[in-house]
């Protein structure tokens, strides 16, 4: 991924998080999960935990949810992109247009981010 296309993810991120869509680290992303929320769309960061990326794995092959590896983007960049220390791992439902304009920049850098 080029620094460009980091900048903008990581911009489209924080803006996420403003409009007050981001749900941010994993134990307010599983309660969303417990609770029934609708899908969601995760980002984790290049050096989120393996629990944390098997809990996530586990739990969209289940449910739906699509899981992003931000390969490019450690949980130090992903966390000052929200106004935090450290995030792992960001969600956002799938059926917000957030969502979808994430999404339509993901297939057009080929799923590779």
């Amino acid at each position: 991924m080029t620094d460009g296309l980091k900048r903008s993810l990581l911009l489209k991120l924080g803006l996420v998080r403003r409009a007050g869509l981001a749900v941010i680290g994993q134990d307010r992303i599983r309660a969303e999960i417990s609770a029934g929320k609708a899908p969601f769309l995760l980002f984790l960061s290049n050096d989120a935990s393996s629990a944390v990326e098997r809990r996530f794995l586990s739990a969209a092959a289940k449910r739906g949810d699509r899981v992003v590896h931000l390969e490019s983007v450690s949980r130090w960049e992903l966390g000052a992109a929200l106004g935090l220390a450290s995030a792992q791992v960001v969600g956002l439902p799938m059926a917000s247009q957030f969502a979808e304009m994430l999404l339509e920049d993901l297939r057009r850098e080929g799923d590779v981010i």
